[in-house]
């Protein structure tokens, strides 16, 4: 224990002092605080914007002019609905013979915009022509308005009253209640959480290689070596690692939490829906803390192994391939399920143990998971830890004093049978 500690309290040292990880951890920091902050920055601008708007309608100046061509008279000259929802705007009605005029002015103009009535069967249609797509009022709300002049006009000509042609013309209100999860928000929460456990896994994992091939070419192994077990040192540099991702992970989250808490605004919605963050219970916390470390244990014993079998630490990256490659299957397999949580592949990367951990938090925040699910999950992960554990300090225990050639699969076999 005295030595695991040892190498674990060592490593930690060298790694948290190094730049590569302050900077790593401030940038982090900083981006995180942005991402989070991005809504409330976006709502400013868009109240100047909507603030400069009202200041121009109130001072007469229009942002842009709306012409409206009718020559069929499907509105009978009723432009006034489209005054008052779109105020900002100056409407005028226009003749169908000055259309090549109105082209032009709308092509070398700002925001104006030509509608060109029709019909078609007795029912209103119309050409809708900006400078640009996204210039001018919605096209959904001028359609909107020109159904409903039109609609209470035939009402009126079939001397229908005012209030029932108001009652047929209101819109059904409703509001969706969501009795499970909220889809959208435990989809963005999972997205989030994945990535976040992905990069984090991936990182450390990869430090963990560098770590060891560094200090084989310091020759520091040699003396580690010497003095320690190589059992203790490949689990002393990975838990060092692991624990510098999971302080990371959770300077992370405080950053995220405590700029949510005072930067979000409170009306913010995404896809009509208010955020919310009841489904991070203490058991989904729980299971994503412990998905990490297990997650980060199977691929940091594979990294450890890796750095291994290089003598320069300039060779780490092309020998981490077959493992990245692993790791990046994994995590899109798991990444991709999201979409249908309850569904057979969302079920099968969940359990299988190299995308496990990128899957059953997700599913865990996105949907009811059966508990039984979970055990194998757990399991599988806990029986594949075990093996790659084993064969990965039988391989580490030999090929930590190999210099020379990097040791490919086939030489990494032999000295695992060599040391049966």
């Amino acid at each position: 224990m005295k030595e695991f500690l040892a190498v674990l309290v060592y490593t930690f040292k060298e790694n948290s002092r190094k730049k590569a990880f302050i900077i790593s951890t401030v940038i982090t920091l900083l981006l995180t605080v942005l991402i989070i902050s991005l809504p409330a920055i976006i709502k400013t601008f868009h109240n100047d914007g909507n603030n400069k708007t009202e200041q121009q309608s109130k001072g007469g100046k229009a942002k842009g002019v709306i012409y409206v061509v009718d020559a069929k008279g499907i509105l009978k000259g009723d432009l006034s609905n489209l005054g008052k929802v779109f105020s900002e705007y100056e409407v005028k009605s226009r003749p169908y013979g000055s259309v090549d005029i109105l082209k032009n002015k709308v092509k070398d103009g700002e925001n104006n915009t030509l509608i060109i009535l029709d019909e078609k069967n007795g029912v209103p249609t119309f050409d809708y022509l900006v400078k640009q797509a996204g210039d001018g009022p919605d096209s959904t709300g001028v359609s909107r308005i020109i159904k409903s002049t039109f609609v209470t006009n035939l009402l009126k000509d079939a001397k229908v009253s005012d209030d029932v042609s108001k009652m047929v013309q209101s819109d059904i209100s409703f509001k969706v209640n969501e009795l499970g999860k909220p889809k959208m928000n435990s989809y963005i929460s999972s997205m989030v959480i994945s990535m976040l456990l992905f990069f984090v896994i991936y990182f450390y994992g990869y430090g963990v290689a560098m770590s060891v091939a560094s200090e084989k070419t310091s020759r520091v192994m040699e003396l580690l070596v010497t003095s320690t077990k190589p059992s203790k040192i490949i689990l002393g540099k990975s838990a060092a690692m692991g624990l510098l991702g999971l302080i990371q992970l959770s300077l992370v989250v405080f950053t995220a939490a405590l700029t949510y808490k005072l930067t979000f605004p409170e009306d913010f919605a995404i896809a009509g829906q208010m955020l919310d963050f009841s489904y991070f219970t203490p058991f989904s916390i729980a299971m994503i803390v412990v998905y990490f470390i297990l997650g980060y244990s199977l691929y940091a014993m594979m990294n450890a192994v890796t750095g291994a079998t290089v003598s320069k630490a300039e060779d780490v990256n092309s020998a981490l391939m077959p493992i990245n490659m692993i790791t990046l299957v994994a995590f899109y397999a798991g990444y991709f399920s999201l979409s249908a949580p309850k569904g057979s592949m969302s079920i099968i990367a969940s359990i299988v143990p190299f995308s496990a951990p990128f899957s059953m938090p997700c599913r865990i925040l996105a949907t009811e998971v059966p508990t039984l699910q979970i055990v194998a999950s757990l399991f599988s992960l806990g029986i594949t830890i075990a093996i790659i554990a084993w064969m990965s300090i039988k391989i580490y225990s030999s090929a930590i004093l190999h210099y020379g050639r990097r040791l490919k699969l086939k030489d990494l076999v032999k000295i695992s049978n060599k040391n049966k």
